[in-house]
């Protein structure tokens, strides 16, 4: 076993970072081909449900940083009403080289934001399901 230095401890923090963000595509393929179904998502009921369940401080904070790493991953999906959506839609004005008409993009912003929600609401439902 490595000793317990702060340069191993850096080491491990950033190899074990890269493995779990590699954990979380190989795991939307999962989802986007169909070998895993929506009830397997957790949304901030389940999410809550497992921080309650940490024993201690060092439990809780590993759970923060794959919820944070995890948010940050999934805001970059290039899907509209998130950050990798924008990027998607300023490529293609790029592309284009004339910009969006504006209620175009906000017709494509407030569907994305609508299945989005409807997501969401789905997920949540699920995780009561599984409380109860």
């Amino acid at each position: 076993m490595a000793e317990n230095t702060f340069t191993n401890n850096i080491y491990y923090a950033f190899f074990e970072t890269g493995e779990f963000a590699f954990s979380i595509v190989d795991n939307l393929k999962l989802l986007f081909t169909g070998n895993v179904s929506i009830d397997q998502m957790m949304g901030p009921v389940g999410i809550g449900g497992v921080v309650a369940e940490t024993n201690d401080l060092a439990d809780f904070i590993y759970i923060l940083a794959l919820v944070s790493i995890s948010l940050g991953f999934t805001n970059l999906l290039p899907f509209p009403p998130l950050d990798g959506g924008k990027i998607v839609l300023l490529l293609l004005e790029a592309t284009r080289r004339k910009p969006l008409k504006e209620q175009t993009e906000i017709t494509i912003q407030m569907v994305g934001f609508a299945l989005l929600i409807g997501l969401a609401i789905l997920v949540t439902y699920n995780d009561i399901l599984r409380v109860f």
